[in-house]
């Protein structure tokens, strides 16, 4: 399952990054992103409640990136400019990802119910 989402993150943003003005990219913040808000997503919907905390902190991490832009202090550490678009990208994957999972899951569910 991990693999299959960091490769489809990984694609998704690559061509978000294609279509965006960035013309370098590098690292892997984008497919830790995608893998983060999938997991925290993933074990929000199957009943653990803290979880809502990760996906609420996650959302409102990358609105922020995206309303007041990269800390300069990340910038300085990692001697680069921070890919903030990629973080949008790999969130909005990795929750829509834990979505489709979850809608499948439960489709399979109702699908396949034995008789008794």
């Amino acid at each position: 399952m991990f693999a299959g989402v960091t490769s489809f993150s990984a694609v998704t943003i690559g061509l978000g990054i294609f279509v965006s003005e960035i013309q370098i990219y590098l690292g892997l913040s984008g497919i830790l992103h995608a893998l983060f808000a999938f997991l925290a997503l993933r074990e929000a919907l199957q009943g653990r409640q803290s979880s809502w905390l990760l996906v609420i902190g996650v959302i409102g991490k990358v609105a922020l990136e995206q309303i007041q832009g990269a800390p300069e202090s990340t910038a300085k550490l990692i001697q680069a400019n921070v890919a903030i678009e990629a973080h949008l990208i790999g969130a909005i994957t990795g929750l829509t990802l834990a979505i489709l999972l979850q809608g499948y899951q439960y489709y399979q569910q109702r699908q396949y119910k034995p008789y008794n």
